[in-house]
Parts: structure tokens; sequence; C-alpha cells
């Protein structure tokens, strides 16, 4: 949220003309473009990622919501889908998955970030903890301790020694905090997990890295260590 930014939706002060069915509105001699400036920046957020959200601009969400079909099929013709989650109030891009049907090539236009092991494990808990945390009506709030405690249990099937293992943890808590799923909080080393994080880790996506870690437990106790496999989450 910006600092200039009203406190709650209900504080907003949108023009009429934003919340009426979206013409052509030109904003300067020339412009190419065809859409309200807040639109604009709404479009530029969600495109910029990791997502957009009420708590971080409630300005731009408020506009989301006033003009969700006109940003929808905007996204749409750069083959990109919009995922809402009205509860959370958290918004952010998918690539495009057309219908099975569709016999032409799509291309994708979100970058894929490859997950590692050590990677897929801290999502893993993260989203544990915060779904635990929504049910008690809480912010989901975690220390780096905390997770260094849980995360321990993978050392062996990570393929690293200590420090090493170490090491990566670290550089995976960078990459979170980097997509916004770890949000700093006043307190050094501890964060506030995202809301997004329930949304962004699919179903299929879960189950996948449970067998993945299913797979490594039994070659820990065969004596073998297989090759690690990698997930892909798509990042803005």
């Amino acid at each position: 949220m910006t600092p200039e930014s009203p406190d709650t939706v209900e504080d907003l002060d949108i023009a009429p003309e934003e919340t009426a069915p979206v013409g052509r509105v030109t904003l300067w001699e020339g412009d190419p473009g065809t859409l309200p400036l807040n639109v604009r920046r709404t479009l530029v957020a969600l495109l910029r990622g990791p997502y957009l959200s009420q708590r971080r601009d409630s300005v731009l969400w408020a506009t989301l919501l006033a003009h969700t079909d006109v940003i929808r099929a905007h996204l749409g013709d750069l083959l990109l889908q919009l995922e809402i989650d009205a509860d959370s109030e958290v918004a952010f891009t998918r690539n495009l998955r057309p219908d099975p049907d569709f016999d032409q090539p799509v291309p994708s236009v979100l970058r894929t970030a490859p997950l590692s092991f050590i990677d897929s494990a801290l999502l893993l808990h993260l989203r544990h903890l915060l779904l635990q945390a929504t049910a008690q009506q809480e912010r989901a709030v975690v220390g780096r301790d905390e997770i260094a405690a849980h995360m321990s249990a993978y050392l062996t099937s990570s393929g690293h020694d200590e420090a090493q293992f170490a090491k990566r943890l670290a550089a995976s808590l960078e990459r979170m905090r980097k997509w916004s799923l770890l949000v700093d909080t006043d307190t050094a080393d501890r964060w506030e997990i995202s809301s997004v994080l329930a949304l962004v880790l699919t179903a299929e996506e879960i189950t996948g890295i449970e067998q993945e870690y299913q797979r490594l437990r039994e070659a820990a106790a065969d004596g073998t260590q297989p090759a690690l496999t990698e997930v892909e989450e798509e990042t803005a």
C-alpha cells in the first residue's frame, strides 16, 4: 500500500466515470491506449507481480474490483489468466491454459522459476502454517529459527551436508522474500506469510511434491540417493 493510499476501500473517492463502463480514454495527445489511468496502473501491477492485494494498494484493488471484466479481457489478449480471491483480497496472473481441444500452440508469457527440493519443502511448510493461522483467524508470522528447526528434518534427504543445507535454506528464504511470499515485519528475521501462497500452489502440485518426498524417504531407507526432480512454479 502506498503512503497516500486510504486505509480501507470505503475511504476511496472514486470518480463516477471510473465505475461506469469503460470507453476509450485518451490521457494525452497521441495516447495509443484506451483505458483510464488507474485501470492501466492496475494492469501494470498485475503484470509486474508477484501479486496485487488490497493490503498493499487499496486504490488499485478497488480499481480491479470495479473493472474486473475489462482487466480480465486485456490480460486474456496477452494470454494471461486473472486469478482473484475475494476472501483473501489478493489477485495474480497465470499463464493462460486453453481448452484441451484447442490444437494450436499457446506460448507461456510468465517466466518460470525452478523450485529445488529445499524450496518445495519450505513452500509446503509455509502453506501449512498459513492454512493453520487462517483457520484460527490469525496472521501467519514465522521466524528464521522456527523455519530452520522444522527444515532440519529434510537435511538427510536433501543430499547436502549441514553447511550446504544452511546456505541453500538461506537462499530459499531470500527467494520467498523476493517473490513476496514472505513479507518483512518490524522484527528482524520474522516474516508474515502472504495469503496468496494458499492460491499459488495447486492441489496437483502439492500432491506431486508430497510424492517426491515419499520417493526420497523410500530411497533413503534403501541406502540410495536418487536425483532430485524440480517443480516449476509461475512467477511474474
